[in-house]
């Protein structure tokens, strides 16, 4: 069994509602330049473009690092306005923050999304680093939920021609230093309950796709050889949705010797997203702050 599409788009409705009264509640920080809706695909769709935050009164020559946040939403919901707050608070901790939106299921499926992340990074890489206060040697990634599959796919894809290829995306060619997964969900195997949910977001006759042996996130780690960067991922006790696929993660990474930390939260309070939901809680903020410990120590 497969779920409707009908239903699954209301319940993403209904998900739209509760983020916009939990949004309207939060006050946003006020100290930073922020550049709004730039197109990263010429002629491209409304979803295809970014923002940019980071701290007033910043000198061009002050090249900050740079963060790339890819947005969650179940791959059928959000844009960039929905981790609008997340973003700003980590321009906070002295980076420049691109806060990327990208087309959306049912309208595209996964592999366009990729494509898409791809064409923002290679954008950024080639008509913002050199605008912007950015070091563009110091380039991490981020991303929570599905955001988090996708964040977890660029870094490999940014290495590995092969899964360009397969993806068919563009080469941003970007010095990609590290990695945050917030509650990640980068295994897209249709098994389970997922069964009844992720043939929409692979789309029909994707069996037969090149890509197709790349949802199993193992195989793109694998793709990616020894050049997948050093990783942190967040998760919490009560993430339900996520705990198992973050934890998932984190073991295959270490079974490949590549970096990783698991920043684990035991409050039962702390559900999926928790640091993105709600970035000025005490918890958010210690997660927010690991975050940037995390990048800085790898320049």
């Amino acid at each position: 069994m497969v779920l409707p599409k009908n239903l699954i788009v209301k319940f993403w409705d209904f998900d739209k509602k509760m983020d916009a009264d939990r949004l309207s509640k939060q006050e946003y920080p006020t100290d930073l330049t922020e550049i709004l809706d730039i197109p990263y695909v010429k002629n491209g769709d409304k979803l295809q473009r970014l923002d940019i935050y980071y701290p007033k009164g910043t000198k061009k020559s002050a090249k900050l690092p740079v963060i790339v946040d890819i947005h969650g939403g179940g791959w059928f919901y959000g844009d960039k306005e929905l981790n609008k707050n997340y973003c700003l608070h980590l321009a906070q901790r002295g980076f420049v923050v691109f806060n990327i939106s990208y087309r959306l299921v049912p309208d595209v499926t996964v592999k366009e999304q990729i494509q898409d992340c791809m064409a923002a990074l290679d954008y950024i890489g080639k008509n913002l680093l050199s605008k912007y206060p950015c070091n563009k040697n110091r380039i991490y990634i981020t991303g929570d939920s599905a955001g988090g599959q996708l964040a977890g796919f660029v870094p490999a894809l940014n290495v590995s021609e092969r899964l360009r290829k397969a993806f068919d995306t563009a080469n941003p060619n970007l010095k990609i230093k590290a990695v945050g997964l917030t509650s990640p969900c980068p295994y897209l195997e249709p098994k389970g309950v997922m069964r009844m949910y992720l043939p929409h977001v692979l789309g029909k006759n994707w069996k037969k796709q090149a890509w197709a042996k790349y949802v199993d996130f193992d195989k793109v780690i694998r793709a990616a050889k020894d050049d997948y960067p050093p990783t942190i991922i967040f998760s919490s006790i009560a993430d339900v949705i996520a705990e198992g696929q973050a934890k998932r993660t984190y073991k295959y990474m270490k079974k490949r010797n590549i970096k990783v930390k698991y920043d684990f939260a035991w409050n039962p309070k702390l559900m999926h997203v928790y640091a993105v939901l709600n970035p000025d809680d005490k918890p958010s903020v210690k997660a927010i702050d690991n975050m940037a410990k995390f990048f800085n120590k790898y320049k």
